[in-house]
C-alpha cells in the first residue's frame, strides 16, 4: 500500500521508465562531527528489498539465489539412487523452498509489470529442484520433468496465488486501511483517501499499473460472505458458549467399517426415537454442484413417520460445503417453526458444514451461516427443553432415508441462472481450476516439452495430464524409488543414457545395442525388443504402470549399467 501510494504522490521518485536518474546526493554531517551519510541504492524492510525504480530485481535475484542454495545442500539429503524417496523431495521443495522463493512477490508481479528478469530467475531455481527430485539429465526439457515431477510452472503458480491473495482482501475488516483506498462500492464505508481509485479520473486509473486496480476488478466478481464483527461472533454471544449442553454434533469416531457401522445403528436408533417420541422432528438435509455449477440442495421433514415438507433450492457458482449447508438452512428454518417441537435431529453427509455453524471464527460461508444461527439462538431461547443434534451420516452408508433426498438432489432437473456473483471460495476454486486447465491445454500443445516425451494412459485408459494436485499424475507411481524414478523419466523424455541420445553429442561412437539386433539403440528397442531384459513384463499397452513393472523387474533399464 505504501508503495502504490509513493508512486500516485510522487510519480517522478519512483519509475521503471526513463533516462535514469541521478544519484542521490550525499548529506555531510562532518560539520557538527557526524559522519558523510551516503545513500544506499536498495533500501530493506521487513525483508523486503526496495529499489530506486521499484523493479524489485533485487528483491527477487536474493530469494532466488538464497533458495538454489538450500537446494544445493538438500542434495545431501539424497540423490538419484539413495537418500529421501522423489515423493518426499517434491514435498519437502513445496513446502521448505517454493515459500522461501516467492517471499513479497506481490510487490512486484502484478499486470502490466515488468516481471521478466525475476520470473526468469525463479525459474532456474525450479530448473534446479525439478532435476533433484525426478534425477534427470541438465539438457531434459523443462516442462516435461516439471509435470512429471507435480510442479506446475513457476509463472502459473505465481499467476494462481496472486488472484487467491486479490480475493483474500474481501476478508478484511471494516476499519482495514486497505478500504480507503478501493472504490467506494468496497469500501465498507471507509472514507476515500485522496488517492483511492474512486478518486481517479478515468485516464488515471487507465494509465494506473497497481494491485489496487486489480484487488477492484476481483473484488466485483464476489458476493459479500465475510463479516468479521458480526455481533453473533462477539464472546458471550456465540451460541456455542451459551447453548453448549443442548447443540451437540455425533459423528463415528474413526472412518473405519466398524465404527461407521455402529455409528448408522445408533443413528437408526435415534431416527425412530424422533418420530416416536412427541415434540421430536428429523430433518434429513443434502446438496450437490452438478458440472454445469448449478447448485441444488434439498431437505425432507419428518414428523410422526411422514414426511411433511420438501423444501428445495436452487442457486449458482457456490462449493459443495455451501450446498450442504444452505440444505441444512432451508430445512432447519421450517422445522424450527413447526408447533411444540422441541428437539430436532438433524441428519447431513457433511461434517464440515455442521462444523461451520457451531464455529465462532470468521469463513467464507457466514453469508448462510450467519441467519441459521440467528435462528438456531431464537429457538434456544424460546424455551429451556430444546435441542438441536446434527448427525453424520456419509452417502457410501446409503442410509434409505438419506439416499431419497441424495436421490432427489441428482435427479432435479438443473437450469443454469445467470448470476451477479461468485462466492469467495467458489471464485478462488474457479482461479486454481482455471491455472490448471491453462497448464494443461499448453502442455498437450507445447513443443518445448520436446517430441520424444512419451504419453501414457491410467488404469481407466485416460490420458495422463499435468497437475499438481496429490503429488502429480506421475510422482505417485514412480515416487516410492529414487532409482526407478530416475529411469522412468530417462525413458519418458529419451534424454537417457542410451546411443540414439548419445549420438547428438557424440556422432561417432558406437550405436549399436550390445544385443546386436539393430544398429542403433532405441527405446522401443528396450522396452519391446531387447534379450537382455525380461520379456514377461513388457508393456502390452501404454498405461503407466506396465511401464513401471517393466523398469521395476528390470534395473539396468535406462540406466549407466545398461550395458
Amino acid at each position: 500500500m505504501l508503495v502504490w501510494l509513493w508512486n500516485i504522490a510522487n510519480p517522478k521518485s519512483f519509475t521503471s521508465r526513463g533516462p535514469a536518474t541521478p544519484p542521490n546526493p550525499s548529506i555531510n554531517l562532518t560539520s557538527v562531527s557526524g559522519p558523510i551519510l551516503t545513500p544506499k541504492p536498495i533500501w530493506q524492510y521487513l525483508g523486503f528489498f526496495f529499489d530506486r525504480k521499484l523493479t524489485f530485481h533485487y528483491h527477487a535475484h536474493f530469494y532466488a539465489t538464497k533458495c538454489l542454495s538450500t537446494l544445493n545442500t538438500m542434495k545431501l539429503l539424497g540423490n538419484s539412487s539413495q537418500g529421501i524417496l522423489p515423493i518426499q523431495k517434491q514435498l519437502l521443495y513445496r513446502t521448505c523452498i517454493l515459500p522461501i522463493a516467492l517471499y513479497g512477490f506481490q510487490l512486484w508481479f502484478f499486470k502490466k509489470a515488468p516481471i521478466y528478469k525475476n520470473i526468469a530467475k525463479l525459474k532456474k531455481m525450479q530448473h534446479r529442484a525439478t532435476l533433484w527430485i525426478t534425477g534427470a539429465f541438465q539438457t531434459s526439457p523443462l516442462e516435461g520433468i516439471e509435470a512429471i515431477a507435480g510442479l506446475v510452472p513457476i509463472f502459473s503458480h505465481l499467476q494462481k496465488l496472486n488472484g487467491c491473495h486479490y480475493l483474500c482482501y474481501a476478508s478484511v475488516p471494516p476499519s482495514h486501511a486497505i478500504n480507503s483506498l478501493l472504490d467506494l462500492q468496497h469500501a465498507k464505508d471507509q472514507p476515500p483517501h485522496k488517492f483511492s481509485m474512486s478518486s481517479l479520473t478515468p485516464k488515471q486509473q487507465a494509465k494506473l499499473t497497481s494491485p489496487i486496480k486489480d484487488v477492484n476488478e476481483r473484488l466485483s466478481k464476489i458476493t459479500k460472505t465475510f463479516h468479521p464483527l458480526h455481533p453473533l461472533l462477539s464472546p458471550g454471544s456465540r451460541v456455542v458458549n451459551r447453548f453448549s449442553s443442548r447443540i451437540a454434533s455425533h459423528s463415528p469416531p474413526s472412518s473405519s467399517d466398524e465404527d461407521l457401522f455402529k455409528h448408522i445403528q445408533d443413528l437408526n436408533i435415534t431416527f425412530c426415537q424422533s418420530q416416536c417420541l412427541p415434540y421430536h422432528t428429523a430433518v434429513i438435509a443434502d446438496g450437490g454442484v452438478k458440472k454445469n455449477n448449478v447448485t441444488t440442495a434439498a431437505a425432507h421433514i419428518w414428523l410422526d413417520n411422514h414426511v411433511v415438507n420438501q423444501p428445495q433450492i436452487q442457486t449458482m457458482n457456490i462449493t459443495s460445503v455451501g450446498a450442504e449447508l444452505m440444505a441444512i438452512y432451508i430445512g432447519l428454518t421450517p422445522a424450527m417453526a413447526i408447533d411444540d417441537t422441541h428437539n430436532i435431529t438433524i441428519i447431513t453427509d457433511s461434517i464440515v458444514a455442521t462444523k461451520k455453524i457451531l464455529e465462532s471464527h470468521v469463513n467464507p460461508y457466514q453469508n448462510i451461516a450467519l441467519p441459521l444461527i440467528a435462528n438456531i439462538k431464537l429457538f434456544l431461547r424460546r424455551d429451556r427443553q430444546n435441542t438441536i443434534h446434527f448427525w453424520y451420516c456419509p452417502s457410501k452408508a446409503e442410509w434409505p432415508r438419506h439416499k431419497l433426498v441424495d436421490d432427489q438432489v441428482k435427479a432435479t432437473a438443473s437450469t443454469p441462472t445467470l448470476p451477479s456473483k461468485n462466492s469467495f471460495l467458489f471464485s478462488r476454486k474457479k482461479e486454481c481450476d482455471n491455472i490448471l486447465k491453462e497448464w494443461q491445454v499448453s502442455f498437450s500443445s507445447s513443443q518445448k516439452k520436446d517430441q520424444l516425451f512419451l504419453d501414457f494412459e491410467d488404469e481407466k485408459e485416460r490420458v495422463l495430464k499435468p497437475t499438481y494436485v496429490k503429488g502429480g499424475s506421475w510422482l505417485p507411481s514412480i515416487g516410492f524409488s529414487n532409482s526407478l524414478c530416475t529411469r522412468f523419466t530417462h525413458m519418458t523424455t529419451g534424454h537417457a543414457p542410451i546411443s540414439e541420445y548419445c549420438q547428438r553429442f557424440f556422432p561417432n561412437s558406437p550405436t549399436s545395442c550390445p544385443c546386436s539386433k539393430v544398429d542403433v539403440q532405441t527405446r522401443e528397442h528396450i522396452v519391446m525388443q531387447c534379450d537382455q531384459y525380461k520379456q514377461s513384463t513388457r508393456p502390452c499397452n501404454t498405461v503407466i504402470n506396465s511401464f513401471v513393472h517393466f523398469l521395476a523387474d528390470n534395473p539396468s533399464a535406462f540406466s549407466f549399467d545398461n550395458g
